[in-house]
């Protein structure tokens, strides 16, 4: 056999093997109208707009920074939640709440107790694991819907070669950019969204079954991750009362805001 079949031979094997090892990729073979899948996107949010209840199991790591654990949530897209983490012996080891204006954040067997504003990130060395946004982006971002206080800008739309359909979209004028995908063949059956802002991003994959709820997601940053598992999600069914936070007399709430 001539030597410039065998080079031939071996450069094929070569970039087979190197195929089989590739991830699989999602290429866009065509441009699409985008309307058909942002309404679905903007249908699912209107959905859980009645809240968002579950059971959560948290895994976060960032340095000397660690927390695992089970949380309990009801939340609202605008961003409104409650959050509470259970200790040990039925007791629990913290409730956060956020009503859209400030966060409290309280200890009940320390008895101690913080307040900051929901647009800020002061509360996070008071925390298991600190938020990488401000806590009144986060439920949106979990659920994997558009935040409130924006409008959707430069949307698109693509068919990928396996059949999947690609939007991405814009958020008002943030550097926070979405990307949406749903199954093969359709408008609505939405399977995974990603979310990104400078050097944040998450995954946020979704039930096989409408309103499509969040199975779990992966938020990442810089120098730590968060990680959580749905064990149970659904639409939330009680009162707005249940997010309120009632901290006893004689707890002193130390502001946040006010310190130096």
């Amino acid at each position: 056999m001539r030597t410039g079949s065998c080079l031939a031979i071996l450069l094929l094997l070569n970039i087979l093997s190197s195929s089989a090892c590739a991830p699989r990729q999602l290429r866009p073979i065509a441009t699409i109208d985008h309307t058909p899948l942002l309404e679905a996107v903007q249908e699912r949010r209107s959905i859980l707009e009645t809240g968002l209840s579950g059971t959560l199991e948290m895994d976060f790591k960032g340095g000397e920074r660690r927390f695992r654990g089970k949380s309990y949530i009801v939340a609202y897209p605008g961003g409104r939640f409650r959050l509470e983490i259970p200790g040990p012996w039925g007791s629990t080891y913290l409730v956060m709440t956020c009503d859209g204006r400030e966060v409290l954040a309280y200890y009940p067997e320390e008895g101690k107790a913080f307040r900051s504003l929901a647009e800020g990130r002061s509360v996070n060395p008071h925390l298991p694991f600190p938020l990488p946004v401000d806590p009144i982006m986060i439920p949106a971002l979990f659920m994997g819907v558009f935040p409130d206080g924006g409008e959707v800008s430069k949307a698109s739309a693509s068919l990928m070669d396996s059949g999947v359909k690609s939007l991405r979209a814009g958020w008002g004028d943030t550097q926070l950019q979405f990307h949406y995908l749903f199954a093969k063949g359709s408008d609505s059956v939405l399977t995974e969204v990603t979310a990104h802002e400078k050097d944040m991003r998450l995954i946020v994959h979704t039930g096989e079954n409408p309103p499509y709820l969040p199975r779990d997601f992966s938020l990442t940053f810089p120098d730590a991750s968060l990680k959580g598992q749905w064990r149970q999600a659904a639409l939330f069914k009680g009162s707005e009362a249940d997010l309120e936070l009632r901290i006893p007399g004689h707890v002193t709430v130390i502001d946040l805001e006010e310190m130096p």
